[in-house]
């Protein structure tokens, strides 16, 4: 998909995304209407790697973040560590099984989380339910942990 495109759909995911967060609270509108001054254009050789995260509680409104790596930006609090964390999975969040000997509580309290975008050139789509909080941040650590 030609990078022009690429922009285009990850500019409409973001808009839906940020309805999301937006209608739960209004801060977030405003917030997603700067521009971030940690995007940089990546070099010619290197496409971006982009990706619109949610987060979806059981009992919550969602929330959303848009997630900028080479170079790390975006509006996710932890973007660097988000990035490095998917680089090393080679953006397949999938594949993420970061702290298996952290024990969590057997509480469901369901939490659903999704990626949607690019890594470089590749498509992500990745959605997957949880059985609680502690178990996602075991898994996918700071990814979504937003």
């Amino acid at each position: 998909m030609p990078f022009a495109q690429r922009i285009v759909a990850l500019v409409a995911a973001v808009l839906v995304a940020g309805g999301l967060t937006a209608a739960a609270r209004p801060e977030a509108a405003h917030a997603a209407a700067r521009p971030e001054a940690t995007h940089a254009v990546p070099r010619a050789d290197q496409p971006p790697s982009v990706l619109v995260l949610t987060v979806q509680p059981p009992t919550a409104a969602p929330r959303a973040s848009v997630l900028f790596c080479g170079p790390s930006g975006g509006d996710h609090p932890a973007a660097s560590a988000a990035c490095g964390t998917l680089a090393g999975v080679g953006g397949d969040p999938g594949t993420l099984n970061l702290d298996p000997d952290t024990l969590c509580t057997l509480e469901y309290a369901p939490v659903t989380v999704r990626a949607l975008g690019f890594w470089g050139d590749r498509p992500v789509t990745y959605a997957k339910t949880f059985a609680n909080r502690c178990v996602l941040l075991r898994e996918t650590g700071e990814l979504f942990a937003f």
